[in-house]
This record gives structure tokens, C-alpha cells and sequence, in this order.
């Protein structure tokens, strides 16, 4: 006697009909998806540093690779389309004998960012400048 198998395919006319309700849904999806948008608003000027997208940020990182120089604390005396301006501590380590047993080296510095324009209005230039050596360094961005 031959055997029968364990199971039997049979044509479903479901089949069209949930692959219909699947394109829709992937449709909807779609057609809902936006870009990320920079600003709320979208005129409110964002920095982005180390892959985030930030309105007056506390702080600004110089090297997201090892945290080693930053500008902390930052108090923003202004933020519009035509630059922003701030002061803070810069904290850098100087790696000395290497990066994780360097000491820290605090000093007031200030922040000014440039450069925001349409259409997502991104600050696209940054200097940190230490005010102690006077030094200027730019800001990845």
C-alpha cells in the first residue's frame, strides 16, 4: 500500500487576498516613512556631535572616539540661524602616560557655531576656543 504524505498542499483562495493586505500594509508604512527632520520646528538651528542632533546642548564632544576633548557646562548667550555663541569649561585629557591613566585639564572656553541653512538648518562649522591658552580648535560636525 503505497504511503500517503504527512501532509497535503491545497490551493488556498486566501493566498491573493492576504498578499493584497500585505502590500497595503508595506504601502501604508511606506508612504508614512519621513527622513529624520533636524528641528522641531524646522526653522530652530540643531548641532549634531558624535551622531546626535541637538538643540543648545550642555556639552560638545571634540573626539567621540575616546572622550578625551570636550566643552562642558556650556551656558548659550545665543542660538539662531545666524550662529550661536557659548561659554563652558573644555576638559581635556592629556594622555599622558597614555589616554586611560592621563590626568584632566579644565579651563573656561567658549563655543561659537556657524553656517545653519535651509532646509534642515545644521550648524555646519564649530570652534572651541580655550580661553586660557587662547587655542582654537575646530569642532567635527
Amino acid at each position: 500500500m503505497p504511503s500517503r504524505p504527512a501532509f497535503q498542499l491545497r490551493p488556498s483562495s486566501s493566498g491573493p487576498i492576504l498578499a493584497g493586505a500585505f502590500i497595503c500594509t508595506m504601502a501604508a508604512v511606506a508612504s508614512a516613512w519621513r527622513p529624520p527632520v533636524a528641528a522641531a520646528d524646522q526653522v530652530t538651528p540643531v548641532v549634531i556631535n558624535c551622531g546626535e542632533s541637538k538643540v543648545k546642548p550642555d556639552r560638545l564632544v571634540v573626539t567621540c572616539a575616546d572622550n578625551t576633548l570636550a566643552i562642558d557646562k556650556i551656558d548659550w548667550s545665543s542660538w539662531s540661524i545666524s550662529g550661536a555663541k557659548g561659554t563652558g569649561i573644555e576638559y581635556e585629557d592629556d594622555c599622558v602616560p597614555n589616554c586611560a591613566q592621563g590626568h584632566a585639564i579644565y579651563s573656561p572656553a567658549t563655543v561659537t557655531l556657524s553656517g545653519a541653512a535651509e532646509p534642515d538648518f545644521r550648524y555646519t562649522s564649530g570652534v572651541i576656543t580655550n580661553l586660557n591658552t587662547g587655542q582654537s580648535i575646530p569642532l567635527p560636525m
